[in-house]
């Protein structure tokens, strides 16, 4: 979907994305929180999906104050009985898509925010759920000052991606009708395990298509990795290892210089896990672009072509985040993304912003 609505190279992080929108399905209702559910395939049981998520956002390292850090175990111990009742099957699909190992040698940070009108009235029990699973931390701006609230959100987001991701959020995104921001942001910064020597990096032709090529800075290596050719994908697919070996890069290199857009339609997350289960040992000569890239995704018609509607729409129920008869609907989900990779390692940083209106 994405290539479509955006030729050429694209950035974005899933996780990003699935933490801004999870805060959103919590707060609605009806038909809004049930597209929202299917979109981003959230567990039916919605305990199931808070203990997740609260699960995941602990693995990372989360600037938090004590007393949210003490909510969350709170929280956490009042379900446990209640987790424990759910199938087996069910918990351990959660804890494979949201497992996490922490490591000194890895920096890999979220942090969540949301920002709210001057005096809009929130929920108190959506408050809570927010602090308690999503660990977020909460912040009140007068929107009409569109400049200034912009610019304290991207200080936040700034801040919280070591500089990576700025203006996240436009002034022209804000009005005296916006009544909330909801804010992920994401940082991660490793060293490979095995790590390229510069001085084997040389100028060399990279393929963008058959027909189109570009001089880049290639890095090469000569070692042992997991890799495989999947024939099913038309693929070879290689696994790098960060130091530690606990998080790694895996790479999908389409056989035929024009065969990414035949890749891309064949790849689904099921059959990603089947194909990492499948990859061996075996001695790769790797040759890969040193490069940056940077990107900026509006995700609205995005989302919308996911089967995500309802929540632009003026029918949008979200009467669980507030009791205002006006109600509410969400204006604009922006992400942009961050991501250098060189004979090191690799450095990237992503945040998603969520702009929420009164309905007019």
């Amino acid at each position: 979907i994405l290539a479509k609505a955006k030729p050429g190279n694209i950035i974005v992080s899933p996780l990003s994305l699935e933490v801004v929108l999870a805060m959103a399905h919590f707060g609605a209702r009806g038909e809004t929180a049930e597209q929202i559910a299917t979109g981003i395939s959230l567990p039916a049981e919605r305990n199931l999906a808070l203990d997740g998520f609260r699960h995941l956002l602990s693995s990372f390292k989360v600037g938090l104050d004590d007393d949210a850090i003490a909510a969350s175990k709170h929280v956490e111990a009042q379900n446990a009985a209640e987790i424990a009742a759910i199938s087996k099957e069910q918990e351990t699909q959660l804890r494979i898509e949201f497992n996490f190992y922490s490591t000194s040698n890895i920096t890999l940070e979220i942090a969540n925010k949301v920002f709210t009108q001057q005096n809009y009235v929130i929920k108190e029990d959506f408050q809570a759920l927010v602090k308690n699973n999503f660990l977020s931390e909460a912040q009140a701006l007068n929107f009409a000052d569109n400049v200034v609230s912009a610019s304290v959100i991207n200080q936040w987001v700034e801040e919280k991606t070591k500089n990576k991701i700025k203006d996240l959020i436009s002034p022209d995104m804000l009005d005296s009708l916006t009544r909330l921001v909801m804010v992920n942001a994401v940082y991660f910064k490793g060293n490979w395990q095995d790590q390229f020597k510069p001085e084997l990096t040389t100028t060399e032709p990279f393929y963008v298509s058959a027909e189109v090529k570009k001089d880049v800075r290639m890095m090469h290596l000569k070692k042992h990795f997991r890799y495989s050719e999947v024939d099913e994908l038309e693929a070879q697919v290689l696994e790098l290892p960060y130091e530690e070996r606990q998080v790694s890069m895996v790479i999908l290199l389409p056989n035929d210089r024009n065969g990414l857009p035949n890749l891309e339609a064949k790849l689904t997350s099921e059959k990603l896990t089947e194909v990492l289960s499948q990859l061996h040992s075996t001695e790769v000569n790797v040759s890969i672009p040193r490069f940056k890239l940077e990107d900026t995704i509006d995700l609205n018609s995005v989302l919308q072509e996911m089967g995500m509607n309802n929540m632009f729409e003026d029918s949008a129920d979200f009467s669980g985040i507030t009791d205002d008869a006006a109600g509410l609907k969400v204006s604009q989900v922006v992400q942009k993304a961050f991501i250098e990779v060189n004979e090191e390692g690799s450095e990237a940083a992503a945040a998603t912003g969520e702009c929420w209106q009164k309905l007019s």
